[in-house]
């Protein structure tokens, strides 16, 4: 029985060809891959990064739209994955592709980061987020724009930080491969309210409870850069911590 892999999600079909929507995401079978060596043998060279929700797309060119964000092929950057030797000529070729390959080999951890507003709640994976000052403790967090979280928090300047363990990928996929817009990525999942009356992950590894500082947040572009004075925390589990590059692996 051939296996059929989700490009966006991850999730595994088995059957002689690719189910015509993925019950978990819902893209199209075009979105699907023959597990194992057809896949290497099948798969163009090219793999493009959708700048808003990092989606990895393999093609010739990049999708018309992103199937996890819904922009246009103009949000999608080239990875030149050639792996070369460092030499004075070598560095003197670097080109945007390589640059943006080099960056994706950056590590991150992965987090659901959540906030509220007008008493509704909302969260969403992210990977930017990291520690800036220890005393004061202080995180920074890059959000896209066009995010209901970045909304929520502009509104109540209040954020929470679920620290996402190993064996909580599929949060990835609740919180990362829908829009708060028009899903209640909490509905099925169990929560806690924090002190700042953002949720917080019931079995995450640990959670951070903090308050953006309005004098120090920055739109950068596509996204916005907070920096958060941290208000409460704790650790709640005892297991690693999820990376980017792992989830990737594994998903």
């Amino acid at each position: 029985m051939k296996k059929w892999v989700c490009n966006v999600c991850g999730y595994v079909h088995e059957g002689d060809n690719p189910p015509d929507v993925c019950p978990v995401c819902g893209v199209g079978p075009e979105e699907f891959s023959l597990q194992g060596e057809a896949v290497k043998e099948a798969a163009p060279p090219k793999r493009w990064k959708c700048t808003v929700c990092d989606y990895i797309h393999v093609g010739d060119e990049p999708p018309d739209v992103c199937p996890v964000c819904g922009v246009g092929k103009d949000k999608f950057i080239l990875l030149v994955d050639e792996v070369v030797e460092l030499t004075p000529e070598a560095v003197l070729t670097a080109d945007e592709g390589t640059i943006n390959a080099a960056l994706d080999a950056v590590s991150y951890g992965l987090y659901v980061v959540s906030s509220t507003k007008d008493g509704k709640i909302n969260g969403q994976t992210a990977n930017a987020v990291f520690q800036v000052t220890a005393r004061p403790p202080q995180i920074a967090l890059c959000l896209n724009k066009l995010n209901l979280t970045t909304e929520f928090i502009e509104a109540s300047g209040k954020v929470a930080v679920s620290i996402l363990a190993q064996e909580q990928r599929d949060m990835v996929r609740v919180f990362g491969y829908q829009s708060g817009r028009t899903a209640d990525k909490f509905a099925a999942v169990e929560y806690v309210t924090g002190k700042n009356g953002c949720p917080i992950l019931k079995n995450c590894l640990g959670y951070l409870e903090a308050e953006v500082l309005p004098d120090k947040t920055t739109d950068v572009g596509t996204h916005i850069l907070f920096v958060a004075k941290v208000t409460s925390g704790k650790l709640a589990g005892k297991s690693d911590a999820l990376t980017y590059a792992l989830y990737r692996k594994v998903k």
